[in-house]
């Protein structure tokens, strides 16, 4: 697996959801699109890495923009989750899993976590031979601050707050960035730091039971009566989902990938079946929660987080407009 292509991927395709033509921007960048969905072994110099950055700033004029990509990613988007849950029990697990894992994705950053007698530190440090790289390291340090409490915060049913945050990068101009993605206060330093109450860390993971819902799963048959009324390829689909659920709600880019076909052919045979991939995922999320609504081994909280649902009030909403009735009302009423 080769996580550097699959993180450029997902930043493409972050890019072009903000209107920037992925073409334009890898030409612009020193390389071929194409060889970024099709070459097993693809990767960017330095050089292609910074300029990359440079564009992507500037077509979108916002100097905010990792910090951005970094609080919508999901580490499912990286195929890395299931080895991160695998190894993990508590909130230092998950961390120092996810600190040796970090090179497989980039070589700009060393993750460190530090503890201390009331609050732990989790920090990024340039590592020295890519110090030049200025706007790749300010943007990817942006992005890694985020993407770390983000997740910090979809492994804990309490979403923790940081104490302190500090980022090289401090423009107060940003200031309702900080509130909306960090959500802590905010001040200049000189390394990207994120600061907590010591208490996280012996926590357990809200995902801590994956052995369970792996082993529930596998019991599960793929419901394919459900799917009669689909096209042969969104059958596969939709039972590849479905079987890979215990992974979080997958990106529409790791499921093409595991096709060996590109995005645009996946909603190209879709859409001759008159499907979208959306529609798809909105089915396996509806079967998956009645599924764990019935077997009462999961909370609202972690069903939410399994499906792929940033608050647990975007599960609530979906959940009523599939079956007009609450996940707590439907669960009352299927125990009476």
């Amino acid at each position: 697996m080769n996580y550097k292509q699959t993180f450029f991927q997902a930043l493409f395709i972050f890019c072009e959801e903000r209107n920037i033509d992925p073409a334009y921007l890898a030409r612009s960048s020193g390389f071929d699109l194409r060889d970024l969905y099709s070459e097993c072994n693809f990767t960017l110099t330095d050089p292609e890495t910074e300029t990359l950055w440079k564009n992507i700033v500037k077509l979108s004029n916002n100097e905010a923009i990792g910090l951005q990509f970094g609080y919508t990613m999901q580490v499912a988007a990286l195929n890395l989750v299931g080895q991160v849950i695998l190894t993990s029990n508590t909130v230092r697990d998950a961390l120092m899993m996810v600190s040796s894992l970090l090179h497989l994705f980039t070589d700009l950053y060393t993750m460190h976590i530090e503890e201390g007698e009331k609050t732990f530190k989790i920090s990024y440090t340039r590592n020295e031979r890519h110090k030049t790289l200025n706007n790749a390291n300010h943007q990817m340090g942006d992005f890694l601050t985020a993407f770390t409490l983000h997740e910090l915060r979809g492994l804990l049913v309490k979403r923790p707050k940081p104490i302190l945050v500090t980022l090289p990068t401090y423009n107060k101009a940003f200031a309702n960035q900080y509130d909306e993605i960090l959500q802590g206060p905010v001040r200049k330093g000189d390394r990207y730091l994120l600061e907590f109450d010591n208490a996280y860390l012996d926590t357990k993971i809200i995902t801590a039971n994956y052995g369970l819902q792996k082993t529930f799963l596998d019991q599960i048959p793929l419901l394919k009566e459900r799917v009669s009324n689909k096209g042969a390829f969104a059958t596969a689909i939709y039972n590849y989902l479905f079987s890979n659920s215990y992974l979080y709600t997958l990106s529409m880019e790791s499921v093409a990938n595991n096709f060996n076909i590109s995005v645009r052919t996946l909603q190209r045979k879709l859409k001759e079946e008159h499907l979208t991939y959306f529609e798809l995922v909105e089915d396996v999320r509806k079967s998956l929660a009645i599924q764990y609504l019935r077997n009462d081994f999961m909370s609202i909280k972690e069903i939410a987080d399994t499906l792929g649902y940033a608050e647990v009030s975007g599960f609530i909403r979906a959940f009523k407009r599939w079956t007009n009735k609450s996940p707590t009302a439907f669960k009352r009423e299927y125990y009476m």
